[in-house]
């Protein structure tokens, strides 16, 4: 039986200990969960594995002899894979290019087998019922079909420890109960996981142990028997935290968008829905729904072929994101790395992006006043932080995403798209976006969410639109709604 343990590890990083004499453990055939909220040290204990970062003490050993790892290729060698939370991916490759990158079969005479990498490629998609055309540029892909070529990745190279890093945030049930199938597969074969993730219920139906991190120690550490949400909750966060709609329907105002038979090629067809001052409206489907497209038609990422927008009671065109953000429209994407924020600038440049002309005027910047307004933010939304000044790359994810939400919040806009607002986020951060998501709309604003989070949805909307195949399937108003019905009309056909 092979064993892997991560002995007393410590991190610090300027003005933050992320990690404190942790000991963490794997063994072959079976599914370790670790859990914790945003910034518990999940990351960075995860990043040490795999020769990203370096620890200040401690050690790693398998079957008891303690190894190295400098870098991903040490961790390659030991036979080490990763399925990452944040994408590694060659946008310019194909999709077989990309599950085999680095790890490519040749033929006899020294050449890279391309029929070979295609072929692969395929049975590993069809292995999860994944219909995706491999030649296809990655580029050209969204987001849940990144997620799904990081896990052939992984499974591509037959590794004997497996760290899935919210693994089917993207996934939709039925490819998520395709992937719990080859997890229980791998864990016969005698592969160990370590398994991340924030969906507790998940969690609890896939794992052997599970071991709670919290502010970069180890809370404890469960066997399977007797696990509850609640007692998870309880031990990551010292409360139960539940979502209980308290939106009233009645509360909602006049209109103030309009979509009339919007329709953009394969996409979506003939959508139609008005949205309400102080309403948040839930759109929720499968992969291929077009809830996503919607969002981003909206704020003109894409371009739409027929219909028409009416912001207000005035027909207005949306070609692009600055006709979206003109007509005072803001986007909270599900890729908060790529396309919400600039990873190498500061957290106080991120928070003042979409105000940096207001900030400036005859020339002269005024700094005293991108301070204010970005410490004002940080306290309002609770973002944990040891400088103004630092790297938004080294926040945690859900402190990532209340910068782009705070990047919108000072804009102040009138309407707000939300992509998959809590992809990645722990409990405890979930609830506090929801609660600003909330304290925006009774302030006037109205939001549009696109998410397969239906408790959320529920706990948090005034109406739910399904989508099925780029069609309205069914509109729930939260007087009528029911997690069920709303499931089923998501996945029948």
């Amino acid at each position: 039986m092979d064993f892997l343990q991560m002995n007393n590890i410590s991190k610090s990083f300027p003005g933050v200990k992320a990690l404190d004499d942790v000991s963490f453990e794997i063994k072959s055939g079976e599914v370790h969960s670790l859990i914790g909220q945003n910034g518990a040290g999940k990351s960075t204990l995860m990043g040490i594995l795999n020769g990203i970062t370096k620890p200040d003490e401690g050690e790693i050993l398998i079957n008891d002899l303690v190894v190295k790892i400098d870098d991903p290729k040490d961790a390659f060698n030991l036979n080490l894979s990763i399925v990452h939370q944040e994408f590694a991916l060659c946008n310019n490759l194909s999709v077989a290019e990309n599950i085999f990158l680095g790890n490519e079969p040749f033929n006899k005479y020294g050449y890279i087998d391309k029929k070979k990498i295609k072929n692969d490629a395929m049975k590993m998609l069809n292995s999860i019922n994944v219909n995706l055309d491999t030649d296809e540029i990655v580029g050209n892909l969204n987001t849940s079909q990144w997620q799904i070529i990081e896990i052939c990745k992984a499974l591509a190279k037959s590794p004997k420890f497996i760290v899935m890093d919210e693994p089917t945030a993207s996934l939709d049930e039925s490819q998520i109960d395709n992937l719990f199938e080859i997890i229980k597969s791998l864990k016969n074969n005698g592969i160990g996981i370590i398994y991340i993730s924030h969906k507790l219920n998940e969690i609890i139906k896939i794992s052997d142990r599970i071991t709670v991190l919290k502010d970069g120690k180890i809370k404890k550490t469960f066997g399977k028997e007797n696990i509850t949400e609640g007692l998870l909750i309880e031990t990551m966060v010292g409360e139960n935290i539940e979502n209980k709609n308290s939106n009233n329907l009645e509360d909602i105002k006049e209109p103030i968008l309009k979509l009339n038979e919007l329709s953009h090629l394969n996409s979506f067809k003939n959508i139609s829905f008005d949205l309400h001052k102080g309403e948040i409206l839930g759109l929720s489907g499968l992969l291929g729904s077009g809830s996503n497209e919607i969002l981003r038609s909206l704020f003109g990422i894409i371009e739409l072929q027929t219909g028409e927008i009416i912001l207000q009671d005035k027909l207005i065109n949306i070609n692009n994101p600055r006709d979206a953000i003109e007509n005072g429209i803001g986007y909270i994407p599900s890729d908060r790395k790529n396309e919400g924020l600039i990873q190498d600038n500061s957290i106080k440049d991120n928070s003042i992006l979409t105000i940096f002309k207001k900030l400036t005027n005859l020339g002269f910047f005024n700094a005293i006043e991108a301070r204010e307004t970005t410490e004002n933010y940080i306290e309002k939304l609770s973002i944990k932080i040891s400088n103004i000044n630092d790297f938004v790359m080294n926040l945690s994810g859900g402190n990532q995403q209340k910068v782009v939400i705070a990047k919108w919040l000072a804009k102040e806009c009138k309407i707000l798209l939300f992509d998959e607002p809590t992809r990645g986020i722990d409990v405890a951060a979930k609830a506090q976006i929801w609660s600003l998501i909330l304290e925006y709309t009774k302030n006037g604003g109205a939001v549009i969410v696109a998410s397969n989070e239906i408790p959320e949805l529920i706990g948090n909307c005034h109406r739910i639109i399904t989508l099925q195949r780029g069609k309205i399937n069914r509109v729930f108003d939260n007087k009528n709604f029911d997690e069920k019905e709303i499931s089923l009309n998501i996945s029948s056909n």
